[in-house]
């Protein structure tokens, strides 16, 4: 392999031996040795046991996991007998050897798993387990493991037929990690067996903060088809940030909860544009926060639509809820009744119903869809009047509010301090933050958030939110992490960032790894850089 040959991960160590040559296509061969890998990848590889029971301070475990550029996960075969092993094995040791090595877990991988190890950050397999499994008659496939007897499958074509199969999965996988809609798949190829299963649960709820580190803040549409898209990283965050993070205006008198659209961002839909024609006939409408009631979010506040994943899922609509689903959204509910509305307003159809069991509200719908004349001209009627009963409130201060909100959201409670002493200007839903005619940033529906200009990047480094510190050096083009002195542990890969030389500007952009993973890796793209100014 030449110094210009690029490897693309995850992938597989094909055994190339005699008996079992490696495929055509193989971009990685491997042989045995006297216990050694020798492969077509120059790396030097280290190994790691993977022994539950050990503690990770033992000084025969540490030494070698930090040498060479590849950690192995010994005996990993036998993780496939116990999920909870398999799960906290492989967050010690990405925990332990950090992203700047690869970890292979050899006599793992079969199509109906792939993915999942994939998402679990393993990113070298090999095809062990497909020989193993050939050897005693079955077939594997992305939905399971299968005898090849009984499917009509001789066994001269089974090893062919069960590499075509690792290798078509294998594009698969690399195409839904490049679309980010990895935890997609996951999702569907979970279901092969027990073990997956358990796995995929206990990563999400007993390592949410590892996954959560690690996951854009951006992302593409995706769906929401099973439970366990509830527990999601993505969606676990935006629910924790509305609980953290989210508090409606001091103007904001009524609340009004309306269902969610299968079209988003909900304001492009046609049952939201006639929410919308309601509240624009009504005097003092800017008193009102609408709340959006979806699973798996829970609940939406209007001026986070276009903020992932709000704006980017989508889900079966039945008109079933099952408990889970209820019990999130009515705790979510709770919260946003607390900040003390003097009225609440309810226009969710047949969802009104578990609502009203957890605050006192008004019923618009009264047993009809949301959207039928009849409630929409009781939902006028009430509005109209509730709003004549407190302080009107001009249109520009609720805009000023709106976007303070979003930026509280996406930088963190300090981050609506952006709005300090601005006004806000343009359409919905380009709207720019202006403060004495310079642009501090734009909400762009394009990322779904606020897109910084150097001048606002000076309002977050006062507040040293979302700080990259580098070393003494120009920005030419994309900032990577060989040049990081320090980054802030609160950022998140697709986030608005600041970069800061020698303690002041030097430029912003938009992160491409978490800010733990900038401080701790030597190698990668780090920040897309937007705006950079020169050393003084």
């Amino acid at each position: 392999m030449t110094e210009s040959t690029f490897i693309e991960f995850p992938n597989i160590v094909y055994s190339d031996t005699a008996s079992f040559p490696a495929p055509p296509n193989a971009e990685l061969r491997a042989s045995w040795n006297d216990g050694l890998i020798i492969s077509s990848c120059s790396a030097q590889l280290s190994k790691f046991i993977s022994d539950i029971h050990a503690p990770f301070d033992r000084k025969s475990q540490n030494e070698p996991v930090l040498d060479g550029d590849v950690a192995i996960l010994d005996n990993s075969f036998e993780l496939r007998r116990d999920a909870r092993s398999f799960s906290d094995s492989i967050v010690a040791l990405r925990s332990k050897i950090g992203y700047n090595k690869l970890i292979f877990a050899p006599g793992l991988m079969e199509p109906s798993n792939m993915a999942l190890l994939a998402y679990c950050g393993i990113d070298l397999f090999d095809n062990s387990r497909v020989l193993y499994a050939t050897a005693k008659g079955f077939v594997l496939l992305p939905s399971g493991t299968y005898k090849a007897s009984d499917l009509g499958i001789s066994q001269e074509s089974l090893l062919e037929r069960n590499m075509i199969e690792v290798s078509n999965e294998l594009a698969l996988v690399k195409y839904m990690i490049r679309t980010g809609r990895l935890r997609e798949l996951v999702e569907t190829r979970v279901n092969a067996s027990a073990w997956a299963v358990a796995s995929l649960r206990l990563l999400d709820l007993e390592y949410y903060s590892f996954q959560e580190r690690y996951t854009p803040v951006t992302g593409s549409e995706f769906y929401c088809n099973s439970k366990s898209s509830l527990m999601r990283p993505d969606v676990r965050r935006f629910r924790e940030r509305i609980m953290e993070r989210w508090e409606p205006p001091k103007h904001k008198k009524i609340l009004l909860m309306i269902p969610c659209s299968a079209k988003k961002p909900y304001y492009t839909s046609k049952s939201h544009r006639l929410f919308e024609e309601v509240l624009l006939s009504i005097p003092n409408s800017c008193a009102i926060q609408e709340l959006i009631i979806t699973s798996p979010l829970g609940t939406v506040p209007r001026e986070f639509e276009t903020f992932y994943p709000a704006s980017q899922y989508d889900i079966p609509v039945t008109g079933n809820w099952d408990l889970e689903e209820i019990d999130m959204i009515q705790n979510l509910v709770r919260h946003a009744a607390s900040f003390g509305f003097e009225k609440i307003v309810c226009n969710l159809g047949s969802e009104s119903e578990f609502v009203q069991e957890v605050v006192d509200c008004i019923d618009t719908s009264d047993g009809n869809s949301a959207t039928s004349p009849e409630a929409l001209s009781k939902l006028r009627e009430v509005l109209m009047e509730e709003c004549q009963k407190v302080e009107k409130v001009p249109r520009s201060v609720d805009r000023i509010e709106m976007v303070r909100s979003m930026c509280r959201y996406q930088f963190g409670k300090e981050g609506g301090a952006m709005l300090d002493g601005a006004s806000v200007v343009g359409k919905y839903p380009y709207l720019k933050i202006m403060r004495d005619g310079v642009q501090l940033g734009m909400l762009t529906p394009e990322r779904g958030m606020i897109s910084l200009t150097l001048e606002g990047a000076e309002v977050l480094s006062q507040l040293n939110l979302n700080v990259i510190e580098i070393g003494d050096f120009d920005l030419t083009g994309s900032l990577f992490s060989v040049g990081i002195v320090s980054a802030d542990e609160r950022i998140r890969p697709g986030d608005e960032v600041v970069i800061r030389r020698n303690g002041e500007l030097a430029g912003t952009g938009v992160s491409l790894m978490s800010g733990s993973e900038m401080a701790d890796s030597r190698r990668g793209e780090a920040v897309k850089v937007r705006h950079k100014i020169k050393k003084k």
